[in-house]
């Protein structure tokens, strides 16, 4: 498996890119900084965005993403989310007033479907996929997904709960990676956990007793404000990534 982090940042800034990572060339998680980072031919190999939640930081390059896809005649698209992050995208983005309606430009339902997320384990050209409830705004989900065996968990923004641990102890040896938001340093856990986000503090007080010796641990998602802050205090052992990585699983 193949994981190209397009961007990974809690938030914009300068030389700072917002959550975009692919799997594979061919599925998408959240669309910060797609259009931004990804070269334009390797678009056509996208098949499905999975969207984490409708915050923008997540959604921002969305739009552009789905107007180039129409430009180069793709077919096929699918944007998948849970059914609130879907009713969001048609109602706020793709409504004709901030975006074009996808439904009115793709006449012969071809190009492009906005849809929610199966439940349970799913399939897409030998990949495995699986979503999962986080604690973070309305709707809003983690992913698993899986070739040969292997398998790479990607949280999204979560606040702490017992869910998100459990499914991680539950997945085990096979789960050769997880990677996990820590937005804000240890001494702002109290805004943390009013914006539903994890701190280092939390992410190993969550992992005890749960993670796999050979499980990969890979933070993401940090304020760019706190950079520094937060990855002084990942225990050793812990990776971090800030966007550009080439990941092998």
């Amino acid at each position: 498996m193949k994981i190209e982090v397009l961007g990974c940042s809690g938030s914009v800034m300068h030389g700072f890119d917002t959550t975009s990572i692919l799997v594979n060339s061919k599925i998408l998680i959240d669309a910060g900084s797609v259009m931004s980072v990804l070269p334009e031919d390797a678009l056509d190999e996208i098949r499905i965005v999975l969207i984490t939640h409708p915050h923008i930081d997540h959604i921002k390059e969305l739009p552009f993403l789905v107007d180039a896809l129409f430009t180069r005649k793709a077919r096929g698209i699918k944007i998948m989310g849970s059914a609130t992050t879907v009713e969001a995208l048609k109602a706020h983005v793709f409504n004709g007033l901030i975006w074009p309606d996808i439904a009115e430009l793709d006449a012969d339902r071809t190009f492009l479907s906005i849809e929610p997320v199966p439940d349970g384990w799913f399939d897409l050209d030998g990949i495995r996929l699986m979503a999962f409830a986080e604690n973070h705004t309305g709707g809003a989900l983690g992913y698993v997904i899986g070739e040969n065996g292997n398998y790479a968990l990607f949280t999204g923004d979560t606040g702490y709960h017992e869910g998100l641990f459990d499914l991680i102890k539950t997945l085990g040896p096979d789960l050769k990676a997880c990677f996990i938001e820590a937005s804000f340093p240890n001494r702002m856990g109290e805004l943390a956990a009013v914006t539903q986000h994890l701190t280092p503090e939390l992410i190993i007080k969550g992992l005890n007793g749960c993670l796999s010796p050979s499980t990969r641990v890979i933070v993401y998602h940090m304020k760019p404000s706190y950079l520094k802050e937060v990855i002084a205090e990942l225990p050793e052992g812990f990776e971090h990534i800030q966007g550009g990585e080439v990941i092998i699983l």
